[in-house]
């Protein structure tokens, strides 16, 4: 927990100034500096962040005020005149400080009645086990008020470093009940070894891997019940964790290859959404765990063991407080992104649902428009059949009698009148075919999108549009037609007067 806090604000002229503010927790005091703007430049304001929030020296600038301030619960911790820009971390600030005050006080009796068991130690020329009691006892003690971390992890390490040299030097005085443990604590460790090698042996056998994991897990159970040297222990962990290794190696562990994820928005905005809810569990899981912390501390508050516990533990329960509070405003900052995201998404499936009706259209609308031109094509090449035989009919013509030529002239415009209808009614059936189309496209439409209606306004114009592109290829085909038609009635015409010439010398001859 840091001793020190860096941050800007303002005098009471409103004039920028940077602020730092220093804990003396032995003298239960805070120094507070001020900067003003003009001496406050941004080398300097990082070397302040980085540094001396640290606790390495950074040379002050002169122009700098210092002010020297009793650490209260119930007072500001800075004074009226002066404003900052986040009032919320001097409040943290003041609750965390007022706890570390305690807890030092809390280290410093702990380190007191500490240094009279080691005068006791120390005088000891035989082994007492009153004294391995009482050492043990407070070292219980000071391990429970870190467990509740009522004490900070330096002073837990300076206490445990400390009680366990004292502990050394009892272990050396009982040294021969230390031999008898290690000497068991082999056996046991040898007994151990043995069962896990006969398990090992019958994995390499080709045994079955099923009993064999369950045996494994039974020899893990009873090592519990077992007292070792940390070394022996450490040892008999690891050939456990090589036996679990070599036994799964065996079974043949397989990981599905990941499902590959779209790159597309939908895929980034599932991707984010569900990196946002695992935070928001785990920021909930810190505020739960919290909570339960300050229901502890608040039942614990009743049973204190003396004044400075009491204080402790309410300064603690303010500090949690503080704590709850600041997550709270980031869960719920976090919940408001998240049900963003949700309307995001949201949108964005529907986007996709349109997205692929709309292929599905277009698609079906290619396929007709396909058969459209393929059909109209069909018929052009019909017609330009019909136009070469009525050009080769049409020079025969020349040589018939009128009479023939007419009747001729009869049968071709009744053969190309039929082509005309055969184009038009296979227009008409290809146009039947795109309302069938259509009308299904329109239907799925309606299921797909709660905005059909603007969909199929479109379908009906890109319709109209497929319509006018074969009216347009029908009205040239007929024209093509029309104008072989007249080609042919001209050549016709011609052939007959030809015909009616030379009846005309034959009659005269």
């Amino acid at each position: 927990m840091r001793r020190k806090l860096v941050l800007w604000g303002s005098n009471e002229k409103d004039e920028k100034m940077l602020v730092a503010l220093e804990l003396l927790e032995k003298e239960n005091v805070v120094n507070i500096y001020t900067f003003p703007e003009n001496v406050a430049t941004e080398e300097f304001y990082k070397a302040m962040s980085e540094k001396w929030k640290d606790d390495a020296e950074v040379e002050f600038p002169s122009g700098f005020t210092k002010i020297e301030r009793k650490l209260s619960v119930s007072d500001s911790l800075l004074p009226d005149e002066i404003k900052v820009e986040r009032p919320d971390l001097i409040s943290r600030a003041q609750a965390e400080w007022h706890f570390v005050v305690l807890s030092s006080k809390l280290y410093g009796l702990y380190k007191s009645e500490l240094d009279e068991l080691k005068d006791k130690v120390e005088s000891l020329s035989d082994y007492d086990n009153v004294l391995w009691d009482d050492l043990r006892g407070f070292w219980n003690k000071v391990q429970g008020q870190v467990n509740d971390k009522n004490l900070f992890r330096e002073h837990g390490a300076a206490l445990r470093e400390k009680t366990n040299g004292l502990f050394d030097k009892l272990k050396e005085l009982k040294k021969s009940l230390e031999d008898e443990f290690e000497t068991q604590s082999k056996k046991y460790v040898d007994s151990f070894g043995e069962e896990l090698k006969d398990i090992e042996d019958k994995i390499d056998k080709g045994l079955g891997l099923g009993p064999l994991f369950e045996d494994l897990k039974k020899v893990q159970a009873k090592i519990k019940d077992f007292k070792f040297t940390k070394e022996d222990r450490n040892d008999l962990w690891n050939k456990i964790d090589d036996t679990f290794k070599k036994l799964k190696e065996k079974r043949g562990a397989g990981g599905g290859a990941p499902g590959q994820q779209g790159n597309n928005n939908l895929a980034r905005l599932e991707a984010r959404y569900n990196g946002l809810v695992g935070a928001i569990q785990k920021m909930q899981k810190s505020i739960d765990f919290d909570q339960k912390d300050l229901d502890f501390q608040t039942k614990k508050v009743a049973d204190s063991d003396g004044q400075l516990e009491s204080q402790l533990r309410q300064a603690k329960i303010r500090m949690i407080e503080e704590r709850v509070k600041s997550k709270q405003e980031k869960l719920d900052d976090m919940n408001l992104t998240k049900a963003d995201l949700e309307a995001k998404m949201e949108k964005e499936k529907k986007r996709a649902v349109k997205v692929e009706k709309q292929e599905k259209l277009d698609e079906a609308k290619e396929a007709v428009k396909q058969k459209i031109a393929s059909s109209i094509s069909e018929n052009a090449k019909e017609l330009d059949k019909m136009s070469g035989k009525l050009e080769k009919a049409a020079s025969e013509l020349a040589t018939q009698p009128k009479k023939q030529a007419a009747s001729l002239i009869d049968q071709l415009s009744e053969s190309v009148g039929q082509l005309v209808e055969d184009v038009v009614d296979t227009a008409r059936a290809v146009a039947d075919v795109v309302a069938e189309k259509l009308d299904d496209a329109m239907d799925k439409a309606e299921d797909l999108s709660e905005s059909a209606s603007e969909k199929l306004d479109d379908i009906m114009d890109k319709a109209d549009a497929l319509a006018d592109i074969a009216e347009q290829k029908l009205a040239k085909a007929m024209d093509k037609a029309g104008e072989a038609v007249d080609e042919m009635n001209d050549k016709v015409k011609a052939g007959t007067k030809t015909a009616s010439k030379s009846d005309k010398k034959e009659e005269e001859e």
